[in-house]
């Protein structure tokens, strides 16, 4: 495998937006989504035990193990998934584990969720109580509790597929489910419908199957089930798939080389180059291929009849106090389930940063810095989460940004993270930064060590994971095309 070097340390990031792609994908092989009012579950259902092969472009990058059982007073499954995946060159091997309860309507009653890979670990599990979602989030032994008001009890990783067929899901038609993902503690709603059935080839034999296709925010995803109503089959974005085989077929190797650099085929190409990004005032950029969700005007961003003109912020023409914090910037002092700024280890960080008597800018200027100079460049397949990177001192682009939010937030200072597209060397790549409440909203970088950041870095959501999900409609869609650089 061709290895990056390390020492070029604006070359290491992650698309952040592949990373909740790569999760949503995932689920979507097996959401346990909400059944229609009509929607009978059998009984007798037998205990299902389903191996799988992970492919991208036919070749194999890992496999998933599923087992699905019914109790009698309620449904039990069980979820391993074992990835090989490659960003920036390096090939890292990712490890998540779902399991959980459901009610007799297949509706969430608990779930334990963990990932690993590498040094990284994060853990979800939670239940449902009436109409909250209790929630545990962080790193085994040090997770935060949250609660998430329900309307309609959700559905978490498991059989959106097998749902709709249960459903009787007619031929053409179209029907909404409410899904909830671990990963980004967000709930939301997904489509699927019935396509016309078609017969494929699964394990050497030709099968009669149903074929449903999922659209998750404007990206599809479709799967083939056979008459029991298993899934047998599934296709996607970024040429990943999946096929039933036997266990031993899915417990055979995976090559190292299988995979091509998902950082790579998800970045956009630019029209020309970009000489010296941090020394340009302003540039103008004709954006199509984007959806109404993403943010992309306010701030230093303006858009108007395609065109973006991104202006560099001047530090010198903002507030360096926070005394006039209002109400809607104060939100973004508190602390999240994996934003701990109120946490005693933050706080003893913080204060080792900084000193009382700095100004607010002062503050603000030695966090960025300290982040930037403190914490190993190194691409990272996990859940970011503030505490876990203080601890490692490692991360990409999305450790860094919410590990500088935490500082900030504990000093003071209120911060939120913002997720787009950044230029590197010829092409636009996915890239998660922050922005600093400072009088007006400032952005900086920790993996560039800019304050304010260059006008390259293309603001398309701002907030936290749950925002960042609308980042996955535009993956493969977006072009841009550079009109003007300003210096």
């Amino acid at each position: 495998m061709k290895k990056i070097k390390w020492t070029i340390v604006w070359g290491i990031f992650i698309t952040l937006a592949f990373f909740f792609l790569l999760l949503i994908r995932l689920e979507f092989i097996q959401k346990k989504t909400e059944p229609a009012a009509d929607m009978q579950i059998s009984k007798s259902q037998q205990p299902q035990d389903t191996w799988m092969n992970i492919y991208q472009n036919n070749k194999k990058i890992g496999f998933i193990h599923r087992t699905f059982t019914d109790s009698g007073k309620k449904f039990h499954f069980n979820e391993t998934v074992i990835m090989q995946i490659n960003t920036m060159g390096v090939s890292q091997e990712l490890n998540i584990l779902t399991e959980g309860d459901l009610n007799p309507d297949m509706t969430l009653s608990s779930f334990n969720f963990n990932l690993n890979s590498g040094i990284f670990r994060f853990n979800a599990n939670g239940y449902v109580i009436k109409n909250k979602l209790i929630l545990f989030t962080g790193s085994p032994g040090a997770q935060g509790k949250s609660e998430i008001p329900l309307k309609d009890i959700p559905h978490i990783s498991g059989n959106i597929y097998e749902t709709a067929f249960h459903s009787d899901l007619e031929k053409d038609s179209t029907r909404s489910f409410s899904i909830f993902d671990p990963s980004t503690l967000s709930i939301r709603a997904i489509k699927v419908i019935r396509n016309a059935d078609e017969i494929i080839t699964i394990m050497g034999k030709r099968v009669l199957t149903k074929k449903y296709c999922a659209d998750f925010m404007g990206v599809q995803n479709c799967a083939w089930l056979n008459k029991e109503g298993d899934v047998v089959k599934e296709s996607g974005i970024m040429g990943i798939s999946m096929e039933k085989v036997s266990r031993q077929k899915a417990l055979e190797g995976i090559a190292d080389e299988a995979s091509i650099d998902f950082t790579q085929i998800s970045s956009v190409p630019s029209n020309m180059e970009i000489a010296e990004p941090e020394k340009l005032r302003e540039i103008k950029i004709k954006v199509s291929g984007i959806s109404n969700a993403l943010h992309l005007s306010g701030d230093r961003q303006s858009f108007h009849n395609n065109i973006l003109t991104i202006t560099r912020e001047n530090l010198t023409q903002s507030s360096t106090s926070n005394n006039n914090i209002t109400r809607e910037t104060a939100v973004f002092l508190k602390p999240s389930a994996l934003i701990q700024s109120n946490d005693p280890q933050m706080r003893k960080q913080m204060e080792k940063i900084t000193r009382p008597t700095d100004s607010t800018w002062q503050k603000a200027n030695k966090i960025v810095n300290w982040v930037y100079r403190n914490i190993e460049k190194k691409p990272t397949l996990s859940v970011p989460n503030a505490l876990e990177v203080l601890k490692n001192k490692s991360g990409d682009c999305n450790e860094h940004s919410v590990l500088t939010v935490a500082l900030l937030r504990a000093a003071g200072i209120p911060a939120q993270t913002e997720a787009g597209l950044v230029y590197l060397r010829g092409r636009f790549y996915y890239h998660e930064w922050c922005i600093i409440y400072l009088g007006k909203w400032i952005t900086a970088d920790a993996v560039f060590n800019q304050f304010p950041a260059d006008v390259t870095h293309i603001r398309l959501v701002r907030g936290d994971s749950d925002e960042q999900l609308n980042l996955i409609g535009a993956i493969g869609k977006i072009k841009l095309e550079v009109l003007e650089q300003i210096k």
